[in-house]
């Protein structure tokens, strides 16, 4: 009877990801990831307006430390992204087993990493904010939020392996659910930890500020951790974790860091390359890099639907170079640019169009610098609207090679994108231009041109569609 139902929930799942029309796949699996990932930007923007009621300061401290927060999520990313890319691919064969036993074998690994990391991150997070740059209140607000965030980091995770495990499956729909709940949970537990008394209703609360966020985040987190485990044991997942009767295996632990550490490596590189941006940000003033955080945060949202689209490539790529449906790769691939650029476009319209009033959210308390912060995020807020489609680009690229099993592809362009060009190029502007904060606005629109380029010509030469590296 359990054979029967695997066998009809396989035979599903095949219909969704294998032969089902072009278009309603790409949606299936890819509108779940949007309304992922807007929901989780919705709650960043609306994480950072609780803070920056408390003061400028505290709101750019939680951006300040995004870079090396992101840098220890990273290496969940890689081996999530490694864990969907095989598991996607072993039930394009219909090994189910090997499946399973990758799936096991990436919980554990996650787990152990997490708990291993949370324990050093809380101590390094001074140092890590020290070596930043930053000095006196936002030193201190910025060391407090990482610490605590970092201490969370196990979470994060632990719920990265089962995100691997269901995105693999096409089954997004059940992890938007679940982070649309935790990031619920985060906006209305946000003001009763931060405020001694919340504003909405006037009810009490712990009053622990910036700490308080922090906290907050870290408990939804934990929520999300325990939903994705009743998830994964759920009847409509076919891909169990079988940790009592698993064979640990040197071999699946070594193939999930190997493939996983070209992502890891690309978006750590990333995440140091971003922290030593920002180092390099605030060294020009807080109103800077209060105006940096701002169109961050309005960007980041506009980002992302073409963000999702470029997720969803790769279980879809995966699965169907598994079962050597290249022609159907090749739809995918044409449908996600043509559906991604034209987000992508809209939303740069929309953040040029609509910069005033999305920026005042954010901007209406910075005080005394008020002037030289909305000059600056005005200013960016051009570059930034030009960077939306180039983004589009990029996520795609990510998704397309990961799914083949490329995921060096995707570490070139991450690594190339900052390391290479764009830290460099600025460098060389504040060298020898005078074009102040205005070099890193530059700096960062041509990178993203430049490895565009560069992901278009990996993309064109076509080693990666026509040599998959498929896990057999």
């Amino acid at each position: 009877m359990k054979v029967e139902k695997d066998l009809k929930v396989e035979k599903e799942r095949d219909k969704n990801l294998l032969t089902g029309g072009i278009f309603p796949v790409l949606y299936a699996v890819s509108l779940p990831l949007i309304i992922t990932n807007v929901i989780m930007s919705l709650y960043n923007l609306a994480d950072g307006l609780w803070v920056a009621q408390i003061s400028m300061t505290d709101f750019t401290a939680t951006s300040f430390v995004w870079p090396p927060h992101y840098l220890f999520v990273s290496l969940g990313m890689g081996l999530s992204i490694a864990g969907t890319a095989i598991i996607a691919q072993l039930l394009g064969q219909k090994d189910l087993e090997r499946a399973e036993s990758y799936g096991s074998h990436l919980f554990l690994l996650s787990l152990a990493i997490g708990l291993l990391f949370s324990g050093c991150g809380f101590f390094l997070a001074p140092r890590i904010v020290q070596w930043m740059g930053a000095e006196g209140v936002l030193a201190e607000k910025s060391s407090a939020y990482l610490s605590i965030l970092l201490l969370g980091f196990v979470f994060e995770m632990v719920f990265l392996s089962f995100n691997s495990i269901l995105g693999a499956q096409g089954q997004t729909r059940i992890t938007t659910l679940i982070s649309t709940i935790s990031s619920i949970l985060n906006v209305v537990l946000d003001p009763f930890f931060i405020f001694t008394r919340e504003p909405v209703f006037g009810l009490p609360g712990l009053g622990l500020g910036i700490a308080g966020a922090a906290w907050a985040t870290v408990l939804s987190q934990s929520i999300k951790v325990l939903l994705g485990a009743i998830a994964v044991r759920s009847e409509k997942n076919l891909v169990r974790l079988k940790l009592r009767s698993l064979k640990l295996s040197t071999h699946q632990f070594g193939e999930l860091l190997r493939i996983g550490f070209p992502t890891a490596l690309g978006q750590s590189s990333a995440a140091i390359g971003f922290t030593l941006l920002n180092s390099v940000i605030v060294a020009y003033g807080e109103a800077t890099m209060t105006a940096y955080a701002a169109v961050n945060r309005i960007s980041g949202f506009l980002m992302m639907p073409s963000q999702g689209v470029g997720s969803a490539l790769t279980a879809i790529i995966g699965q169907n170079m598994g079962a050597g449906e290249k022609e159907r790769v090749k739809s995918f691939v044409r449908l996600a640019f043509v559906t991604a650029t034209s987000m992508a476009i809209l939303g740069g319209i929309l953040q040029w169009v609509f910069r005033r009033p999305m920026l005042s959210v954010f901007l209406n308390g910075s005080g005394g610098n008020s002037q030289l912060v909305w000059a600056q995020a005005l200013e960016y807020s051009l570059y930034s609207a030009l960077i939306t489609p180039l983004m589009a680009f990029f996520n795609l690229f990510a998704g397309i090679f990961s799914g083949a099993g490329y995921q060096n592809y995707a570490a070139y362009i991450s690594i190339g994108r900052l390391w290479v060009i764009r830290l460099p190029m600025i460098y060389l502007f504040q060298r020898y231009s005078s074009w102040g904060s205005e070099a890193v606005w530059i700096a960062m629109l041509l990178s993203n041109v430049l490895i565009d380029i560069f992901g278009f010509y990996l993309l064109f030469k076509g080693k990666w569609f026509r040599e998959p590296k498929i896990k057999h």
